[in-house]
Formats: structure tokens, sequence, C-alpha cells
């Protein structure tokens, strides 16, 4: 089939790491797939650049760049970069240039768009292509009036009035001008993709959207992501032998809703205890909490353990590498559609402590392949730390297998190749050897 894919960038981000994954595995599978996108770091053929259409710049684009400003800065509450917020105003994106890369897709895909397409450019793409279309949820924009994530405000799934994530009148009515116009997107042949349940669920809540179907396939991950001996991978990023190693990973350590002050309140908990008599003996003194993402300083000099910033990691050799690295993986995210760096961990033989949402408790059975904390609640958390520190190897074992088993590409192409078929009533083709 032919197979017509949308995202704000192909390689750079977790989102976008998770769109490409998608297309070459698609690929692969004997599917002729084209990812548009408005950067290109890759040097793959079948990524096309959709650069703003000079036709609409000039003016046009000088108003949006005021708008922009206007809501990233006198118009919002909550401080960029947290909590994304989608201004509905991305300059008019070059859609010949991707329809003439895939004239006629079987199958239009939808990923990460926001800075690449407003719901107007949806609305003349679908109109375009005729072809149904798959929406794959990455986290809940596609839903509400604009916010990535709402919190503990539930307006999306009536409204989007008065947004708490915008101030003054004039921009609060921004957000239900956006909730207004997705409603026109109703009669659109959309298929949502659900990689986790959490998202499905959100999607169910959803005033908009709540009676479109919806396909629950995990993601596919990039195959680097496996175990590897712990001291090996040690040695190769030059990390010390002698500490149990805490991971913390997310792209911006700062961010609230990622949850690092109660991590910070576990580690406080962990500073004032040993580890069980039964436990592999290990002191206080021998952890190090590893930080990976940008913005740690503030976490670092907080932290009562010794620690590290690794900053962000861009390349996966590395990435897979620091995670085979760690004793434990820590994820205190309270509001997550994922994240991917529970699976990533898994994958890799590291154990997880996360909170009870997101992909977690798809993964993480408690006193088996990791621990599965009480949802904020820090006490517990800092439990799961102490027990999985004490753990002999054998829960990152099962921890792998479950993510595997989870994440495992052959199914995962399966599903996609059935969904597939159901959408364009046709049989499911034959898949390369």
């Amino acid at each position: 089939m032919n197979l017509l894919h949308f995202s704000n960038a192909d390689i750079a981000g977790g989102a976008a790491q998770a769109t490409y994954q998608l297309h070459a595995l698609l690929r692969e599978a004997g599917h002729h797939s084209v990812l548009a996108v408005r950067q290109k770091f890759s040097s793959d053929p079948d990524v096309v650049p959709v650069g703003v259409r000079s036709l609409r710049t000039g003016h046009w684009s000088e108003l949006v760049e005021r708008a922009r400003a206007r809501m990233s800065g006198g118009y919002r509450v909550t401080p960029l970069p947290f909590h994304y917020f989608n201004r509905n105003l991305a300059p008019i994106p070059d859609l010949d240039a991707a329809l003439q890369a895939m004239p006629q897709p079987d199958v239009l895909f939808l990923h990460w768009i926001t800075h690449l397409l407003t719901v107007a450019d949806i609305r003349r793409l679908a109109e375009r292509v005729a072809c149904p279309i798959i929406w794959v949820l990455l986290d809940m924009e596609p839903m509400t009036g604009g916010c990535h994530y709402p919190g503990s405000c539930t307006r999306f799934q009536t409204g989007c009035k008065n947004c708490p994530q915008l101030q003054a009148d004039e921009s609060r009515n921004w957000a239900e001008r956006t909730w207004l116009e997705k409603q026109q997107l109703t009669d659109l042949p959309i298929t949502f993709l659900a990689p986790t349940k959490w998202l499905g669920d959100r999607l169910a809540e959803s005033e908009i959207f709540r009676k479109h179907p919806v396909a629950r396939i995990p993601l596919p991950m990039s195959g680097r992501l496996r175990p590897l001996n712990k001291v090996m991978a040690r040695e190769i990023l030059g990390m010390p032998l002698d500490k149990k190693i805490i991971l913390i990973g997310s792209h911006d350590l700062n961010d609230p809703r990622k949850g690092m002050d109660h991590l910070l309140t576990a580690a406080k908990i962990l500073a004032t205890r040993r580890p069980p008599d039964s436990a592999p003996s290990f002191q206080n003194k021998d952890l190090l909490f590893w930080l990976m993402g940008s913005n740690g300083r503030s976490l670092a000099d907080a932290l009562p353990f010794p620690s590290h910033e690794a900053g962000y990691i861009q390349h996966n050799i590395e990435l897979a590498l620091t995670y085979q690295s760690a004793d434990v993986f820590a994820c205190p995210s309270l509001e997550d559609a994922g994240p991917m760096m529970v699976s990533q961990a898994m994958l890799c033989g590291t154990p997880v402590v996360a909170f009870n949402t997101g992909i977690a408790p798809e993964l993480i059975t408690s006193g088996d392949n990791g621990y599965l904390a009480r949802l904020g609640d820090a006490v517990d958390f800092a439990h799961g730390l102490e027990q999985l520190l004490a753990d002999d190897g054998s829960a990152g074992l099962r921890a792998a297998a479950a993510a595997a088993r989870h994440h495992d590409p052959h199914q995962i192409e399966r599903r996609y190749e059935a969904l597939l078929a159901h959408l364009t009533q046709r049989p499911t083709e034959p898949t390369k050897t």
C-alpha cells in the first residue's frame, strides 16, 4: 500500500523517533511509506521536508509569528516549555511537496503535528487525498483545545472554555475556538491509534472524538534496545563499577508533569533508610543518581546523594548503553502517554519504578519485573527503589522479556497489516521475508 505520514520531525525527540520507527517498520513490510516533516534530520530519501509555501509567506507569516509570540508570552499561565500548547497557527505547509512524493496514498497517517498542520490543513489534506486516516495518539492534543496534557482540567470533555493554561479573556477563547474547529473534523474517516490504554481511555472521555473507532497497537521500538552486560556498558561509558546507579530521565528534568519533586522526596526518604537484612549489602554512600535530560542542575543540587548530569542524549547507541548501565530506572511521571523511557529501560534489562499511570501498568508487575507505586505517593516510590536496589538482577531479565513481548515488532506489524486491510477493505498482503 501507499502510506503517507505527517509529523513535525523525523528523528528529533521521542515522538518523532516513534513515528520514524513505524514508518521504517511498514516500509520493511513491503509498503511504500513516505514521511512528510517540517524538520528533517535523517538522510532517509523517503522523508520529505514540507516547508512553508512562498505564496503564503511575507505578511501572513509575520502575523503568525506575532500571534505565536503573544501566545507564548503574555497569554500563557503555564510557563514554556512545559505543557506545549498547539496554537493552531502553523504556517501553511507545502502539501504539494508531500503529494508529489506520494500522489495517491491509500492511507494517511497523522502523528505529532503541532507546528506543522492546523485543523484547517487537516481538512484540506483529507479532501485532497480522499482516503482513510489513522491519527496516532502520542499525547492528548488531538482531543483538546490545544494543550498536550491538561493536568487536572477536564474541559476537553465538554468544550475547552476558559482554558486554565491561558490567561486573558481573548486568549482563553482561543482554546474553545480550536476545540470547536476540531469538531468539524468528526465527519472525516479517522481511526485513532492509541499506543497505550491510558491514551485510549482519555479519548473515550473526549467529547469530540469519543465515537470514533480506536485501535490499540503499541509503538515499535529500536532494535538497539536490548540487555547487555552491565559491567561492559559501564566501562564503555566510563561509569563507576562500584556504585548502585539510579537512572532518571526526561526531555526536561524541570517539567512539573514529570514528577521530579516526588522523586526528590523519595530520595530523601531513601537516604534515611538501610536496605533490609535479607538484601545484598550496600550502603547509601554507594548510590549514584544518573540524570539524563536537560536542565538537571537544580535536581542534582537538591538530591541527598552524589549525582551525575549526562545531559540530553541524542545518539541511540549511547542511550541504550546508559539504560544498560543502570541498576534501576526511576520514572516519577504524574501524567504521561508513556513515557517511552519506561519501555526503553525495560527492553535494556533495567527494572523500573514508576507511578501507576501511562504505560507503566501495562508493563510492570510489582515484585516480579519492577515496582508500580501508587500515583503521587513518594513513600511508596521510595519503597520501590529500595526493593529493586536489593534485587539480584533477575527482575531486569523479566523486565526485558515483558517489554520485548509487548513491543514485538512482528506482532506490531501483523496488527497494522490487519488494520490497514480493514480500513481499505483489502485482503492482508504477505510481508517481505
